[in-house]
Parts: structure tokens; sequence; C-alpha cells
């Protein structure tokens, strides 16, 4: 009867070691599986920020050519009437006719 109750305990002993292991087992994947999905959601979150800064930077750039476009059309736009000739031989007579009446 001794034997019995030995090895019912020697089972039992065995049993426990068995699911301690399997704890652990346990609590190690799924430590390694929350670190991987922190890697993930860190290199999602990486990958969003890199896609938003390129994407603002082609904003800027486009906002930039815009307005240097139209910088130089304004820019255009104010010489263009000094490169009239008939604009500025009438300009040079307004200006000449009221230097003479006064």
């Amino acid at each position: 009867m001794d034997t019995v109750v030995a090895r019912i305990i020697e089972i039992e002993r065995e049993s426990t070691r068995d699911i301690e292991r399997a704890e652990e087992t346990s609590r190690q994947n799924i430590e390694a599986h929350r670190l991987a999905l922190d890697k993930e959601k860190e290199q999602a979150h990486a990958n969003i920020i890199s896609t938003e800064n390129n994407r603002l930077a082609q904003a800027v750039l486009e906002a930039k050519r815009q307005t240097e476009a139209a910088s130089v059309a304004f820019q255009r736009d104010c010489e263009h009437p000094f490169h009239d000739p008939i604009l500025t031989e009438t300009i040079k007579e307004d200006m000449i006719s009221i230097l003479l009446e006064g």
C-alpha cells in the first residue's frame, strides 16, 4: 500500500512539474508575442510618421513652387508696362507737359 501511495505522490509531483513547465512556456510565448506586437506597432507608427513627413515635405515643395511661380508672374506683370514703348512714350509726354506747365 505504501508503494501505491508513494507512486501517486510521485505522479502528482511529476504532474505539478509538467504544469509548471507548461505555464512557464506559455508565459514565455505570451511575452515573446507581446514583444513582437510592440515591435510591429512601433514599426507601423514609424512608417506612418515617415509617410506623413514625406507628404508634408512634398506639400511644402509644391507650395514653394507655386509661390515662386506667382512671384515671377507678379514681377513680370509689374515690369510689363515699362516695356511697352507706346505707354512709356505717353508717360514721358505727360511728365514733360506737367513740367512745362509748372
